[in-house]
């Protein structure tokens, strides 16, 4: 059950976000042994996004990271979410044709009786 979430500045022409959405919903799937339907992602653009002084008004390759969050449904160990973490990295990066590194990605888990989702809380 991730939820991936991600804010960005206006994507370069020809960067496909819905398609690096899908491929980034596969990849996490994967990695988690899980269905790809439980893995969902949302994209924000973001009109303004300041890093320091310089405000830009597109996504540049090196700076200005997409801001990403990931949640999930807590027991994972440390080794898991590191290659979670990394995974998601990496796609986006491939896939938005950023520089490597240039994502920032929070891990954030869902504790039981704090969720709901089909119908119910989780672990109450």
């Amino acid at each position: 059950m991730p939820i991936v979430q991600i804010e960005a500045l206006p994507q370069a022409p020809g960067v496909d976000v819905a398609q690096a959405l899908r491929t980034l919903c596969g990849q996490v799937a994967e990695l988690l042994g899980e269905e790809p339907s439980g893995t969902w992602a949302t994209w924000r653009t973001v009109e303004h996004y300041v890093e320091g002084s310089d405000g830009p008004a597109t996504q540049p390759v090196s700076t200005h990271p997409p801001i990403v969050r990931v949640i999930a449904y807590e027991g994972r160990d440390r080794g898991r979410v590191a290659e979670l973490l990394v995974r998601t990295a990496e796609v986006l990066a491939h896939e938005l044709r950023l520089e490597d590194g240039n994502v920032f990605v929070l891990y954030d888990e869902a504790q039981p009786g704090r969720l709901y989702t089909g119908g119910e809380v989780v672990g109450r």
